[in-house]
């Protein structure tokens, strides 16, 4: 898996997708919650943009999200704390090679992964 993200790794960018996100919300979430309890994995989660909404979504499950960026991760870590959002975990992985037994979560979730 590339570690280079075709946008870059800026501020700029990271603004842009929590605005993105912000404007698709009421389409891509409306439904999306998960059972009390449920353990999600979220596969590709830049920086944090989807993560944030999921998170909200589900307070009672545990949401570990993934990326092979640090740089995105560093900026969904602050996107998380600056929420008061504490039922997610960051991971740096590959999602094509994850790190994880089979079976380990519940659900999975991926949205906007480009590369």
């Amino acid at each position: 898996m590339r570690e280079d993200y075709v946008h870059g790794y800026s501020e700029r960018e990271a603004i842009r997708l929590v605005d993105q996100a912000e404007t698709l919300a009421p389409l891509l979430h409306y439904d999306t919650s998960f059972p009390e309890g449920s353990l999600v994995l979220e596969a590709g989660c830049g920086v944090g943009a989807q993560t944030i909404h999921l998170a909200r979504n589900s307070p009672q499950a545990e949401i570990t999200s993934v990326d092979i960026s640090k740089p995105s991760l560093t900026h969904a870590k602050a996107l998380m704390g600056r929420e008061g959002i504490s039922n997610v975990q960051f991971q740096t992985a590959d999602i094509m090679e994850l790190p994880f037994a089979d079976e380990t979560f519940d659900h999975v979730f991926i949205c906007f992964v480009l590369e």
